[in-house]
């Protein structure tokens, strides 16, 4: 079994409080009288480090107990004040276990001083209240540094997301299909061509948004979902059939901002698209607090961007580091299903 630690550095506190912790217990114990022979301090140092040592295992299982019992930072002084009384009464056993075992197995040809008793209930009183405020002090500056590390880590995974968004929209394959498809559109489709152009526009504007939030409105995502469906369809015909439908509520919650961009090119790259499979795309909104993309499944066996798999990776990871529930994929012969759990409104400004 893996020895339990209040902290990484608790080792390191056993190692510079424990030595002088134990000389001063045997000098309160049995006086001077463990000085008069090399022999006798090795034997009394080692009996009492083995025992000491063992007594800290047992205050170390009770410190991670409660810390586990309350662990968060604004538990700080109930732990404090669960766990002081605990390790006085605590110190109170082990010590009379100590004189119990001097005074029943000699070992020593020193005798344990009874008069001391309460002098080393004191010591130990004291010494557990200092290394509970240092295990204590060590734990929350590790909390703390990884608290840090992982919005760092939070904060890189955004950048690159937002970096990937700008890759797909200057894609030379997505701007050369778009205008060529715009072109086909003007001599003959005015309208279509006007509709087109908006659309695209939105697209690319919503791409190159620059919004530090962590999360954004589904309605929003929702949006560019139907833009981007938009301008594929005009480019596939009924090669691809999409329908969207999305309840209120869920439009008022919040997703990662490109979820919606990750996900719909993961989709067009990576599947094969014709008339006679028209790829079919089903986005909607569910009683799990979930959007939940379905999709029809012909997959190409090469692929034409090499990033695609790594932009739904990302957005995996995304929602790692924001501790939410896990994106879920299910998949069959011929079918994908992807749910996307959505958040509340109160944490768009994460």
């Amino acid at each position: 079994m893996a020895f339990v630690r209040y902290s990484k550095k608790e080792p390191l506190v056993f190692g510079w409080v424990m030595i002088p912790y134990i000389l001063v217990m045997n000098m309160l114990v049995f006086g001077s009288c463990i000085f008069r022979s090399a022999l006798e301090f090795g034997k009394s140092f080692l009996g009492s480090g083995l025992y000491f040592l063992v007594v800290y295992f047992i205050f170390g299982l009770v410190a991670v107990f409660i810390r586990n019992r309350f662990p968060s930072a604004g538990d700080l002084f109930k732990r404090i004040a669960i766990m002081l009384p605990i390790f006085y009464l605590m110190n109170i056993g082990s010590m009379t276990a100590l004189y119990l075992s001097y005074n029943h197995v000699p070992v020593l040809q020193c005798q344990a001083k009874p008069h001391m008793f309460w002098w080393t209930v004191l010591c130990g009183c004291i010494l557990s209240t200092v290394i509970t405020f240092i295990n204590e002090a060590i734990a929350n500056w590790e909390n703390w540094k990884a608290s840090l590390a992982e919005t760092e880590k939070l904060k890189n995974a955004y950048q690159r997301s937002r970096l990937l968004g700008l890759k797909g929209q200057i894609n030379p394959h997505f701007l050369f299909n778009c205008f060529n498809t715009l072109s086909g559109l003007i001599p003959d489709e005015e309208e279509k061509a006007e509709r087109f152009l908006d659309e695209m526009s939105m697209v690319h504007r919503y791409l190159l948004r620059s919004d530090d939030e962590f999360l954004i409105p589904v309605a929003d995502e929702i949006k560019f979902a139907e833009s981007y469906l938009y301008l594929t369809e005009q480019r596939f015909g009924t090669a691809i059939k999409a329908i969207i439908r999305v309840d209120r509520d869920a439009l008022r919650k919040n997703l990662p901002p490109l979820s919606m961009q990750v996900i719909l090119e993961n989709i067009i790259y990576t599947n094969a698209i014709s008339k006679k499979n028209p790829l079919k795309i089903l986005i909607e909104s569910n009683d799990n607090n979930e959007i939940t993309i379905t999709h029809s499944v012909y997959e190409k066996t090469v692929l034409q961007n090499f990033n695609i798999e790594e932009g739904l990776d990302n957005l995996l990871n995304k929602y790692q580091l924001l501790n939410a529930p896990p994106i879920t994929i299910s998949e069959s012969s011929n079918i994908r299903i992807i749910n996307l759990p959505l958040f509340g409104g109160r944490e768009a400004g994460l």
